[in-house]
């Protein structure tokens, strides 16, 4: 069952859609949440940006009914036009591009953004439902600039978010900064699943291994740092909603089991 709200944002100054998953009836049920960015690709295809969402509820209501692990998806939409999601989802300046659009870049709506996602989405979501309001059961999830964003309020805000899964994550945009980011906010508490197509591109503005290149460093950073880690570098993967979503159920598996795979 989906239900949808509107949230006001006080300090991005907007509203936001926000559209939960769960069962029908929720009586008596404490929940674990997943949330996820970019959420209008979440859960059904009608209301995806490009015709095709992730399909998240196939995998949540299966593997909540097999495991008896109750869990409440909750999708954020994100801001919607280019630029307006990219100032959403970027902690810094993206360099080496050179797209008109993208010159107007605004860090301070990032930094907004975040501050609401903690302080406005999270209490909304524990107040309306009955959820676990610890990070213990608490995970996001992100693909592509939505992995940077998840990655920054997990370890950014040490409280928010126990499991973390970046998808297609492009560090390249902004990698020094970022590296010096999570090397100051490192916290070997978290738990990160990675996940990369061999096959993805980006804009023809950096070779085509960028991504795979950034998703190893990432590995590497966080295995070298003892925080729990695994990454799916998957041979036939593009950078798209359904290669994501054909793979979301291993990130699932590596919050509660990481060695079972239920599909």
């Amino acid at each position: 069952m989906l239900e949808i709200y509107k949230l006001y944002l006080p300090k991005s100054k907007r509203e936001v859609t926000i559209e939960v998953s769960g069962p029908r009836n929720k009586t008596g049920i404490k929940f674990d949440t997943i949330y996820f960015l970019d959420g209008q690709n979440a859960f059904k295809d009608s209301h995806a940006s490009f015709g095709r969402s992730i399909r998240a509820t196939k995998i949540l209501g299966p593997f909540a009914k097999e495991t008896k692990h109750r869990i409440l998806g909750v999708a954020v939409y994100n801001a919607g036009s280019d630029l307006g999601r990219i100032n959403e989802y970027s902690p810094f300046p993206i360099e080496g591009v050179d797209i008109d659009s993208w010159k107007d870049q605004d860090t301070e709506v990032f930094k907004n953004y975040c501050h609401d996602f903690i302080h406005t989405i999270i209490p909304f979501i524990d107040g309306k439902y009955n959820t676990y309001s610890d990070n213990d059961h608490r995970a996001i999830y992100g693909s592509s600039l939505g992995a940077i964003c998840a990655l920054y309020l997990a370890f950014a805000y040490k409280d928010s978010f126990q499991y973390v899964g970046a998808f297609s994550t492009p560090t390249f945009l902004f990698h020094d900064r970022f590296m010096r980011f999570l090397k100051r906010k490192l916290d070997n508490k978290k738990d990160v699943f990675l996940y990369c197509g061999l096959n993805e591109e980006s804009d023809d503005y950096f070779d085509k291994s960028a991504y795979s290149n950034a998703s190893l460093e990432l590995y590497e950073f966080f295995k070298s740092n003892y925080i729990r880690t695994k990454l799916v570098l998957d041979s036939k993967g593009v950078h798209n909603e359904e290669t994501w979503g054909n793979n979301f159920i291993y990130f699932v598996n590596f919050i509660y089991f990481d060695d079972i795979i239920y599909r």
